[in-house]
């Protein structure tokens, strides 16, 4: 699926920021983070982008959806190839995939009740892979460095972090 280059930028901070936020959050009641995603871009809207620009199949949401790991070689092309790239390419179940585990943290987020702490470190971990496992490599290092300062939930306050508005672009 063929999706604008500033998207996938805004998707890679975006990712960022949820795997971070995720993982500070161990330490805290589940509310805390809640009441931080309030201010922050919710992963439904975001999944809604993609279902609705992509034309996404909203029933296929509902089946499991497993995602493999890319080859190294498909990491070494994107990587050589994405100071050119004006779209990114990504594999439709990952498309899929990543709907899918927004819409669960949505849920999440916006149920009130207790999460187990395993259910969100794993969720945790399926964001991560994806970001860090395919995403990146279809970046420039300049958008990635820049990406990985953004602002998370329970930073350090010494930190100069970016704000998710500035990758935003309009899309939200």
């Amino acid at each position: 699926m063929k999706i604008k280059y500033s998207f996938v930028v805004f998707l890679y901070a975006y990712l960022n920021q949820i795997d971070l936020s995720l993982d500070r959050s161990r330490w805290e009641p589940i509310d805390n983070l809640r009441d931080f995603y309030r201010s922050q871009i919710s992963p439904k809207k975001v999944a809604n982008y993609l279902i609705d620009k992509l034309g996404l199949n909203v029933e296929k949401l509902n089946y499991l959806i497993f995602i493999d790991e890319e080859s190294l070689w498909n990491k070494i092309k994107d990587s050589l190839l994405s100071t050119f790239k004006k779209d990114v390419i990504l594999d439709e179940d990952k498309v899929y995939f990543l709907c899918q585990k927004l819409l669960l943290l949505d849920n999440i987020l916006a149920d009130g009740e207790q999460v187990h702490r395993l259910e969100i470190e794993k969720l945790r971990i399926e964001f991560s892979k994806l970001n860090y496992g395919t995403i990146k490599f279809k970046l420039a290092s300049k958008d990635r460095l820049k990406a990985n300062n953004i602002e998370h939930f329970l930073q350090n306050e010494r930190l100069s972090t970016i704000k998710i508005c500035e990758f935003n672009k309009g899309y939200f």
